[in-house]
C-alpha cells in the first residue's frame, strides 16, 4: 500500500485550519455546554481523534525523509575493504579511489627520491559493508597508504673488505657517510699539517636493488660506523663520580672509558655529565699523515761517584739531571687518534741536557734486621711537639721538623708491615723490629719503600712532607712495644733490648 505524501506546506497549512476550526468549535462548545453535553463529549473525542492521526502522519513524513538522506549511517551498506598482508587497513565506497592515491603517492615518492620507484605492495579490494562513518576520506587513505607501503628503488651499499655495513638512498650519500667517519677522526687536526686521509679497511660503493626498509638515514649509519654497535648505553654523572670509580662500578678499564667518552685522565667531569659506556670499535679505521714540527724532551744522562763512608744501596743526588729541548719536524702516522708510527725528517737542539750527578756507597750493607738499637730516624731536626698530652688532647708521637723533602732513615732493621696513605697520617710506613717492637713515620711526602721490604737500620725509607693533617713538614715518630704507644725520646739512642 503506497501512502501519498502531500506537500509540507499545504499539510501545515490545513493542520493550521483545523486548529482553527478546533478552537472555534471549543467556542461554541463553552457557549452550548450547558444545553448539549453529549454533543459535545463527541466532538472533543472527535477533535483529539483527528490531531494523533495529524501527528502519526507527519512522523512517517519526517522519518522517510530522514531515511532517504541519512540511509548510509543508519545502516551498513557496499562498500571495500583494502587488504595488504592479510591487514585490514581501511573501508571505501569508490573502489578506483585506490588507484588514484597509489598514482599520487608513487608520483610524490619519485620526486622525493629523485628515483624511480617499483611498488612491492600488494594492495587488494574485497566488497563489504560499511557505514559512511567507516569509510576513509582520500587525505586519510594516502596517509595509510604511505605508512603500509613497501617498495624498492635502485640504492647503494657500502661494503667494508666486502662485508655490507649499509644501504643509502645515493651515491652522493654513501660517499658522503665515508668521509664523514674520515672527518671524525681528523677534525681535530691543523688542516695545513695534513698530508693524507686514508681508510685502512678496503670500500667499496655498489649499486643494489633495495626496499625503502633496508635504507638507512645517513647520520644513524655514519654513527654506526664509528661506534661499530647501534648499542647505546649511557650514565649521568652524580655527586662524587670520578672516571675511576665510574670503571670500577660498570667493570671496565679505566682507558676503555676514557676511549668512548674521547677523554683524558685529567679532565673533569660535572655533575650532570652524560658519559657514553659503549667502547667503540669501528668498522672503518682511518689513517691519518700528517706533518708537524714539536719540542721534544731529550733525556739526560746520569754519572755515578763512590765513596767508602755510604752502603752501595745508599744513593745521593749532588747535581740533579735537566732534560734537554729540541725542535723536531716529523712525519706522524696515526690511526683513529693514536700514533702508531713517526719518520724524523730533521732535528734542532736549543738547549742541551745537564748532566745527573750521583754519589753511593762501596760498604755492603748491614743486616736486614733489628740490632736491638734505636737511632735518630732525623738527624738534625728540631723537636716541636713531644709525647704526651698537649692542647687538644694526646700527643701520640714525638714531631720532629725539617726540610721538606729531608730523608728519614729506619730507626732500627726490621720488615715493613705498611707504606702508604692512611688517613690523618698522610703518607706513612710502619716497620716491625721484632721482641714486640713497631715503629711509624708519618706525614711523608714520597715513599722509598714498600709492604714486605726487608731494611736495615739507617736505611732511607721515606722523605719529611707534610701530608695528611699536618701544620707544616715534619716527622710524625711513633714507638710501640707490643701495641702500646710509648714515649719514642725514652727509646732513641739507647738499647731497647
Amino acid at each position: 500500500m503506497k501512502i501519498k505524501h502531500l506537500p509540507i506546506k499545504d499539510l501545515t497549512f490545513k493542520i493550521l485550519n483545523k486548529n482553527y476550526l478546533n478552537t472555534q468549535i471549543f467556542k461554541q462548545l463553552d457557549e452550548k455546554k450547558d444545553r448539549q453535553p453529549l454533543q459535545l463529549t463527541k466532538r472533543i473525542k472527535g477533535t483529539i481523534a483527528l490531531l494523533l492521526v495529524t501527528t502519526i502522519i507527519l512522523s512517517v513524513i519526517y522519518a522517510s525523509d530522514y531515511l532517504k538522506t541519512h540511509e548510509n549511517n543508519v545502516f551498513a551498506t557496499d562498500s571495500f575493504t583494502i587488504v595488504s598482508e592479510e591487514k585490514e587497513l581501511c573501508r571505501l565506497r569508490d573502489p578506483e579511489l585506490l588507484d588514484t592515491v597509489l598514482l599520487k603517492l608513487s608520483k610524490d615518492l619519485k620526486n622525493r627520491l629523485h628515483h624511480e620507484i617499483q611498488i612491492e605492495s600488494e594492495f587488494n579490494l574485497v566488497a563489504s559493508k560499511a557505514k559512511d562513518k567507516e569509510i576513509v576520506s582520500e587525505d586519510e587513505l594516502y596517509e595509510l597508504i604511505s605508512s603500509n607501503i613497501i617498495y624498492s628503488i635502485m640504492a647503494y651499499q657500502i661494503n667494508v673488505n666486502g662485508e655490507k655495513i649499509g644501504i643509502v638512498n645515493s651515491e652522493y650519500e654513501a660517499n658522503n657517510v665515508v668521509e664523514e667517519v674520515k672527518l671524525h677522526f681528523s677534525k681535530d687536526y691543523d688542516k695545513e699539517s695534513l698530508l693524507e686521509v686514508t681508510t685502512v679497511e678496503d670500500i667499496e660503493i655498489k649499486q643494489v636493488k633495495a626496499t625503502n626498509a633496508e635504507i638507512q638515514e645517513k647520520e644513524k649509519l655514519t654513527d654506526y660506523i664509528i661506534k661499530g654497535t647501534d648499542e647505546e648505553k649511557k650514565y649521568i654523572v652524580e655527586k662524587g663520580d670520578s672516571y675511576w670509580s665510574i670503571a670500577e662500578y660498570f667493570d671496565m678499564e679505566l682507558d676503555d672509558l676514557l676511549l668512548a667518552n674521547s677523554a683524558s685522565e685529567d679532565e673533569v667531569i660535572q655533575i650532570g655529565d652524560e658519559l657514553n659506556l659503549i667502547v667503540p670499535k669501528p668498522f672503518i679505521n682511518v689513517q691519518v699523515k700528517r706533518k708537524v714540527v714539536q719540542e721534544e724532551k731529550m733525556p739526560y744522562e746520569t754519572e755515578y761517584a763512590t765513596v767508602s763512608y755510604m752502603y752501595n744501596d745508599e744513593e745521593i743526588v749532588t747535581k740533579a739531571g735537566k732534560y734537554g729541548i729540541s725542535e723536531i719536524e716529523s712525519i706522524v702516522t696515526e690511526q683513529n687518534g693514536i700514533q702508531i708510527a713517526k719518520e724524523v725528517l730533521s732535528e734542532k737542539v736549543i738547549t742541551e741536557p745537564v748532566t745527573k750527578l750521583v754519589t753511593t756507597g762501596t760498604q755492603d750493607p748491614p743486616p736486614k734486621q733489628g740490632t736491638g738499637y734505636f737511632i735518630n730516624p732525623l738527624p738534625g731536626s728540631m723537636i716541636t711537639s713531644r709525647f704526651g698530652t698537649r692542647a687538644g688532647g694526646f700527643h701520640r708521637g714525638q714531631d720532629m721538623a725539617k726540610a721538606s723533602g729531608s730523608s728519614i732513615k729506619a730507626a732500627d732493621g726490621g720488615t715493613v708491615l705498611f707504606a702508604g696513605w692512611s688517613g690523618s697520617y698522610g703518607y706513612m710506613v710502619d716497620i716491625d723490629h721484632g721482641g714486640g717492637f713497631t715503629t711509624r713515620y708519618a706525614h711523608c711526602s714520597d715513599l722509598y719503600v714498600s709492604a714486605g721490604d726487608k731494611v736495615y737500620q739507617g736505611k732511607i725509607i721515606a722523605a719529611v712532607g707534610s701530608t695528611g693533617v699536618s701544620s707544616g713538614p715534619h716527622l710524625h715518630f711513633e714507638v710501640r712495644k707490643y701495641g702500646s704507644l710509648v714515649n719514642p725520646a725514652s727509646y732513641i739512642g739507647i738499647q731497647y733490648r
